[in-house]
């Protein structure tokens, strides 16, 4: 990781990554409430939690970008098109199956472990003071989210979902 400092991009940079990144998750989670309603509910709503907390993110970084005045290096309106994870599966937009969920919850499992460690990339090139602390709380929060995502992921049957908002 070492060799990761030397590749400190300027805020404005960050800020966008950042901000793009967390945009690009808002959508996937509710994609994923969506896709869950049908069969399980319970994990709808966890998804539509999870881009809750995508949402407070994203206002947090639109708060970070103006207290440096780098405001317009983030978008007010993130994008509201599906996640592109989304157009490598041909397949039942509703979850029918518990394999189709299965591969679902794996799957968004592994987008969040790859997010956490984007997050931790962002922080550890981060050169800018005012960013280190809005760049810390997104990645202990990504952190829990992949904990959460991991434990329901292990936990889910079709209509025993229970468990996974008890995490």
């Amino acid at each position: 990781m070492e060799k990761l400092k030397e590749l400190t991009l300027l805020p404005q940079e960050q800020l966008d990554l950042a901000y793009s990144h967390e945009a690009l998750e808002l959508g996937r989670y509710r994609w994923l409430a969506l896709r869950f309603l049908p069969i399980d509910p319970p994990v709808s709503r966890l998804m539509s939690a999870i881009a809750l907390e995508c949402v407070h993110r994203l206002c947090s970084l639109e708060d970070a970008a103006k207290r440096i005045e780098l405001g317009a290096c983030v978008s007010e309106h993130p994008s509201r098109e599906p996640h592109p994870f989304f157009s490598k599966y041909k397949q039942h937009f509703f979850v029918v199956d518990e394999p189709m969920g299965r591969q679902l919850l794996d799957l968004a499992a592994e987008a969040a472990k790859e997010t956490y460690t984007f997050f931790g990339w962002l922080l550890e090139t981060n050169a800018t003071p005012e960013l280190h602390q809005p760049f810390f709380s997104i990645l202990t929060q990504k952190q829990n989210e992949y904990r959460v995502l991991q434990e329901c992921r292990q936990q889910w049957k079709t209509g025993f979902s229970e468990a996974c908002l008890a995490i």
